[in-house]
């Protein structure tokens, strides 16, 4: 039941993806990067591919659709707009319910009733309608466009065949089966919930559990599950344990209840652009804690003899990542409790459900058809890895090894990525800070930790560069079927894994069978049938769990907390709400006083219409201009840099090749000889748009070029493109503006990477801005050699693995 090793089914292709591939093939009409959209065959919409600078992943009526006219009273139901800003200041400063009206009281309030123990318990549960909230994100005009109620199967050319991609819950498997056992004609409306307990309270005397719903425009709080306290006279006893798991269930039950009927009979509902639809809700992904996925799949635990809530694997075998295991369904769920009821003594009942684990308590999940809760249980980037295999375990292992405090100290900054100056003998609560200290953690410790001073610590080194490598696998925004591949071989590679457990288990009792460690075995799997992990990751959802705390510690007398909080959280999204449609009437009423201008006077047509008709995308910005310098002055400035030295000679002799080689004439068809007494005008400060390798969307990186940036030095690596086919890193020294002729050239000056050992920064060269691709993390190895960081984020990751393999470099795992 445990052992045998089960091969996954292959994606379930759509019946005519072979016979599409093969006439576009035969058409010879594909080119590169064209992306091919094909739906599912029950919404009878045609397979079409589209130009890849014309794709936009939108659903099939939204070329049909047209944005209302922008609301002329969006401050409604406030009496003007002063009204309404003096209310949304109220909340903002956080007044009390005393000097704060309610705005609005659609909250269920219902009270459940379990006995256990010869006496009956009351709990209280706060809830909205989750079948209306949905509705009414239906009819929301802004929302309604981005909604997708068909399933895609989405493919980029490569340059001979379409490579699947999936990236929306929309795009991946699941949905498409879904989709599949629907009536002809029937829609499903997929639902996303998260479900964790949070502390209120400082000192975590007081806890909240929201339930949040993921829609579109974000996570609305849609219910409140009560916290059962612990009672000693029954803890850690298992109808105690069974007790809890009742009274969750019952809870969600209430909170689902409006969608129960109507995942078996669907419900027609007439959308905004007057089509009536047929849905069907499911749950198509729950998104929790290890914690709640016991709770939810009402398995027994870390403790139980088959812990895993996704598949049958004993305890005993969870640190062995080799073999794949059954996977579990509502069905057998189901079948096994059944079996257990029929069984005359309660010790045999006990015994068939200890068999596969389950707990005595019908699953609320079952009432819903077309959803199986296991399948719909997702691994969870947050506290699987950041939170848990990282920060429990491979961690605290390679804290007794090393001390690397200076390491982090001299560790450059980088946007987005936080910058500890300690991290030894420290408990970080935030896991975003542990996600943080391990992509560095192999860049600070590879020069300590060496095969030969500590082989085992070297060991250890190598099971935390294998875990980072799957977890930068694991968090990329789009998968093709080439990264999925490859983060599977990375799990693969578990030799170290298994290497270190052994040679360490005579001198340590630590226990590598945690389940954390054997969820990673199911990344890929979900990738495939739910797209990519940033679906279904807690983060999102715990981030709100800082309004809540503060709505608890601000806004409230710690009374009647449930009814409080969801009070104020109405009240923030109503704002947002309003704010939204003030911002759309704002823009409205911009656009027709610029038209109006234009008509009135003919003559501004040329001044006006260039800043409406400018395209705001852009390659490179140079921004923080200095003040205008001499070549004298700035050689004068830097007289103890060699890379200043000729600083003249050498941008005459850079501009002379420039200007030519981009078609533009030379002044007076001579030679450029700019003097020491030319001006040129110094920027620190630079927007680098590039699109990303891993969804090909545009994003922005912000490098420094300043000697006093918060105080200390800042000059940031970039990738550079030398040739056509010849990309480089270097490091910025110095950005500028100069101009020759009529034209004004952005410029830079740059340290190049370009050769096995650096080169001497007497040799840094001019370059157009336009070459540089993207910004580098690099970290200093030494006098002359540096180390790519290639975890500061998912798109380096990528682009480094690319220049190794057109490097034809061997990677190692």
């Amino acid at each position: 039941m445990g052992g045998p090793h089960i091969k996954r089914p292959a994606r379930r292709m759509p019946k005519n993806e072979h016979k599409i591939n093969e006439l576009w093939n035969q058409s010879g009409s594909e080119k590169l990067d064209d992306i091919k959209v094909e739906y599912h065959l029950k919404s009878g919409i045609l397979t079409k591919v589209q130009a890849f600078g014309d794709f936009k992943c939108q659903p099939a009526h939204y070329s049909s659709w047209s944005a209302p006219d922008p609301d002329m009273c969006p401050w409604h139901p406030f009496k003007s707009c002063l009204e309404f800003d003096v209310t949304e200041i109220v909340l903002e400063v956080a007044l009390n319910n005393e000097q704060t009206d309610r705005l609005l009281d659609i909250c269920c309030h219902y009270v459940i009733s379990i006995p256990f123990a010869d006496r009956s318990w009351d709990y209280d549960i706060y809830y909205c309608d989750i079948w209306e909230w949905a509705t009414n994100l239906l009819h929301n005009p802004y929302l309604f466009p981005h909604f997708h109620f068909n399933a895609q199967c989405l493919s980029k050319f490569g340059g001979q065949t379409f490579e699947h991609f999936v990236d929306e819950p929309f795009t991946a498997q699941h949905f498409w089966d879904a989709q599949s056992q629907l009536p002809d004609g029937a829609k499903p409306l997929a639902f996303i919930l998260y479900a964790d307990k949070t502390k209120l309270s400082s000192f975590g005397t007081t806890k909240g559990y929201p339930v949040i719903a993921q829609g579109m425009g974000g996570g609305y709080v849609v219910g409140w599950l009560p916290v059962v306290k612990e009672d000693k006279q029954h803890s850690s006893k298992l109808a105690w344990a069974n007790f809890k798991a009742t009274v969750w269930h019952k809870s969600f039950e209430r909170i689902l209840s409006s969608l129960a009927e109507r995942s078996r009979m669907g419900q027609w509902l007439e959308c905004l652009d007057a089509t009536q639809c047929w849905f069907f809700p499911l749950i198509l992904i729950l998104s929790s804690d290890f914690e709640e996925q016991s709770m939810v799949s009402l398995t027994h635990g870390v403790r139980s003899l088959w812990p895993c809530p996704v598949c049958l694997i004993l305890h005993n075998k969870l640190s062995d990542t080799s073999c794949c295991y059954p996977l579990c369904t509502s069905c057998d769920s189901q079948a096994v409790l059944a079996t257990a009821q029929e069984k005359e003594t309660a010790e045999e009942w006990e015994e068939v459900l200890k068999g596969y684990r389950l707990r005595d308590i019908p699953n609320l999940f079952w009432a819903l058809s077309s959803t199986d809760v296991h399948c719909a249980l997702s691994w969870d980037r947050l506290h699987f890895h950041s939170g848990g295999e990282w920060s429990n375990h491979l961690w605290v292992e390679l804290q007794k090894h090393i001390n690397v405090d200076k390491n982090y100290q001299a560790f450059p900054c980088w946007r987005d990525q936080k910058h500890p100056n300690q991290v030894m003998n420290i408990s970080f609560t935030d896991n975003s800070v542990h996600e943080d200290i391990s992509k560095m953690i192999v860049y600070a410790t590879h020069d300590i930790l060496t095969e030969g001073d500590c082989s085992i610590g070297y060991l250890l080194l190598r099971c935390v560069h294998l875990y980072i490598e799957l977890d930068m696998y694991a968090s990329l925004e789009v998968h093709t079927a080439e990264t999925i591949s490859n983060g599977r071989h990375t799990h693969c590679s578990v030799d170290c894994f298994q290497q270190y457990i052994n040679k360490t288990a005579d001198e340590s009792d630590k226990n590598w069978n945690f389940p954390k460690l054997h969820m990673d075995l199911h990344i890929f799997d979900d990738i495939e049938v739910k797209g990519a992990t940033r679906n279904y990751n807690t983060k999102p959802n715990e981030k709100m769990h800082g309004s809540l705390k503060d709505s608890y510690l601000l806004c409230m007398n710690f009374r009647d907390v449930a009814e409080q909080i969801l009070h104020i959280n109405m009240w923030q999204v109503v704002t947002d709400c309003i704010c939204r449609q003030l911002f759309e009437f704002d823009e409205a009423q911009c656009q027709a006083d610029k038209e109006d201008l234009l008509e009135q006077d003919d003559s501004l047509v040329d001044v006006i219409d260039c800043p409406i008709s400018i395209s705001n995308v852009f390659h490179v910005k140079l921004k923080s201009r200095q003040h205008s310098q001499t070549f004298d002055a700035i050689e004068g400035a830097h007289h103890d840099d060699q890379a200043f030295g000729n600083f003249c000679v050498k941008l005459n002799n850079f501009l002379n090749v420039l200007l030519p080689s981009l078609n533009i004439l030379l002044p007076e068809g001579k030679h450029i000889h700019l003097q020491g007494n030319y001006e040129i005008t110094e920027h620190c400060f630079i927007h680098i748009n590039y699109e990303s390798m891993v969804n090909w969307h545009q994003h922005t990186d912000y490098l420094c070029c300043n000697l006093l940036f918060f105080g200390s030095p800042c000059f940031n690596c970039i990738f550079i493109r030398q040739t056509e086919n010849k990309v480089v890193l270097g490091w910025l020294i110095f950005c500028f503006k100069c101009l020759v002729g009529d034209h004004r050239f952005p410029l830079a000056l740059i340290h190049p990477f370009d050769a096995p050992t650096a080169r001497p920064r007497a040799q840094a060269h001019f370059y157009s801005v336009r070459s540089i691709i993207r910004g580098a993390l690099l970290l200093p190895d030494g006098p002359s050699d540096y180390l790519v960081v290639d975890t500061a984020d998912t798109d380096m990751f990528l682009c480094v693995k690319m220049m190794h393999l057109e490097a034809g470099h061997i990677v190692c795992i």
